[in-house]
């Protein structure tokens, strides 16, 4: 289980909740949001048993990986809260080990072309009042081995071990991070451009069961792909993308 004085140290008077196993951080942080969260709660966990991605995937959650999930009131829609994670994430990995990672529209992180990190973040709401959004952050730091059907499309930073630090020290550097574009959005989203693999490559995407392609062209202000079809502009604020094969 994560070293709770460590963290402690770490992020002096950040609220944490840390455990050994959980089903979700994200779900774990809704609840303590409804209890009262202060902004910037954290919660961690070595493993999760229901860990989850976008669009209901389910997320490999097993021991050697860091998940945690953020609580942030900021009155942020979550598309802009996704992007500016995914630049926290990277930078934090550069800083702590000199790996530099690329973004895929809209929420992963890949490293030599396989996906180390996802990201989901999600609004909690008590009737019509937005509490806050939970940011939950997943990072393969040292599994060695995947299910089956991610085989040869996720991977982990250190497979083989030899990290340079824990998991504490990632979950610090990517709080750190996250809270600081806080104060300087949407001063992110250039970094987010420059590092993201999406940009100019030929795609694909479903739009009510149909499956359409296009350029993606540009990324704006608030993290929407947009793509040029040959006939006009489509705008995507959300939704998953496909990279064409052989582009």
């Amino acid at each position: 289980m994560a070293d709770i004085k460590l963290l402690q140290s770490l992020l002096p008077g950040i609220p944490l909740r840390a455990y050994g196993e959980t089903v979700s951080t994200n779900n774990d942080a809704r609840a303590w949001l409804k209890e009262g969260a202060a902004h910037g709660s954290l919660v961690l966990a070595d493993r999760q048993t229901g860990g989850r991605g976008r669009m209901g995937r389910a997320f490999a959650s097993e021991d050697g990986g860091l998940y945690m999930s953020l609580v942030i009131k900021s009155g942020l829609p979550a598309g802009t809260l996704t992007t500016l994670c995914a630049v926290a994430v990277r930078r934090a990995v550069a800083e702590l080990t000199g790996l530099t990672l690329d973004i895929k529209w809209v929420n992963d992180l890949q490293y030599r072309g396989k996906k180390v990190c996802g990201i989901l973040c999600e609004g909690v709401w008590e009737g019509k009042a937005l509490l806050g959004v939970i940011a939950g952050i997943g990072l393969n730091v040292s599994q060695r081995d995947f299910p089956e059907v991610l085989r040869g499309i996720a991977a982990s930073l250190y497979p083989r071990g030899g990290s340079p630090c824990g998991t504490e020290h990632f979950a610090a550097a990517i709080h750190r991070h996250v809270f600081m574009l806080l104060n300087t959005v949407p001063s992110h989203m250039a970094e987010y451009r420059e590092a993201c693999v999406t940009l100019g490559r030929a795609v694909r995407w479903q739009e009510r069961g149909v499956w359409r392609e296009g350029t993606a062209a540009a990324i704006d202000e608030d993290g929407a792909l947009l793509i040029d079809t040959g006939t006009g502009t489509v705008r995507l604020a959300a939704g998953e993308v496909t990279l064409k094969t052989g582009d």
